[in-house]
């Protein structure tokens, strides 16, 4: 993962401690250190995920928390990253829609 951008500075996050670190060099941070860093961490604390990941508000969990941040929602996928970068369009088809999908159409065409 490419660094975050911390919402008050602007400034690039790391998202793994460095490599001089003394208990855990390059390691990821982890959900909880990440919100700490922003700020967000609440007294009460946060649980990682509500169960069955039916999440009842904004900030009811830290995975429902890092989710809503605006650099996390905008963050664009490896693949995808890696595709554009070599100056390429990534281009993805909604999850099992096989009227939109060229390679569905083809193979039921095979088929007849």
């Amino acid at each position: 993962m490419c660094h975050g951008i911390h919402p008050l500075t602007g400034e690039p996050q790391p998202l793994y401690f460095s490599d001089d670190h003394p208990t855990m060099p390059g390691w990821f941070k982890g959900m909880e250190q990440i919100i700490r860093e922003r700020g967000l961490w609440p007294e009460t604390g946060l649980p990682a995920e509500c169960p069955g990941f039916k999440c009842t508000g904004v900030n009811c969990c830290c995975r429902r928390l890092l989710f809503n941040q605006p650099d996390f929602a905008s963050q664009k996928p490896i693949l995808q990253e890696t595709i554009e970068h070599r100056g390429h369009i990534c281009d993805f088809y909604p999850k099992y829609h096989c009227e939109l999908n060229f390679i569905e159409q083809y193979w039921g065409a095979a088929k007849l």
